[in-house]
């Protein structure tokens, strides 16, 4: 199993990710969580040096990441990694996890409105900083790029993160 979650900020990559490994008694591990811990902050690094940096350091830890994983995983990645303004290494990014294992795009709702809704609402929980204009246009931006690169979608709507996790095996399982 090499399963890979991408999709917006907030649309559950990491809880999802979390309870299908537990499903499955397998290592989940969190991207962003690697590269915070490497560049001690990524909303600092990012003020000390410039989102060009960041993404270009993004792209190095993101091999050193995948070479360090087992047999088995399952792993999410922010939503910038495989969908940024910088398109040469978003493709080097989309490349070597399509190489690594399963895209698995967790996408809020097919209506535009009810996704921005889903991810507005999950970004206040969970004490972000977006507001629901930037919600929007962030998903809006990258919404092509995910419905591009995925090798299975999953409709996560209002579903709990154990019932997208089996949604989520059992289109797995028919790959």
């Amino acid at each position: 199993m090499k399963c890979i979650f991408i999709g917006p900020r907030s649309v559950g990559k990491s809880t999802t990710g979390l309870a299908l490994a537990d499903k499955l008694d397998i290592d989940y591990f969190d991207f962003d969580e690697y590269v915070e811990s490497k560049l001690d902050g990524i909303d600092e690094y990012v003020k000390n040096h410039n989102v060009e940096s960041y993404r270009a350091q993004e792209e190095k830890l993101l091999k050193l990441f995948l070479l360090e994983l087992p047999e088995s995983f399952i792993v999410s990645v922010g939503g910038g990694t495989v969908a940024s303004q910088f398109k040469e290494i978003t493709q080097r990014n989309i490349q070597v996890l399509k190489q690594s294992g399963k895209l698995v795009y967790l996408s809020p709702s097919e209506n535009k409105d009810e996704a921005t809704e889903i991810l507005f609402e999950r970004e206040q929980k969970r004490n972000g900083d977006k507001d629901f204009f930037e919600t929007m246009k962030l998903f809006e931006l990258r919404k092509l790029v995910y419905e591009e690169i995925f090798d299975i979608k999953i409709d996560v709507g209002h579903k709990s993160p154990s019932k997208i996790a089996d949604e989520t095996l059992l289109k797995l399982s028919t790959e």
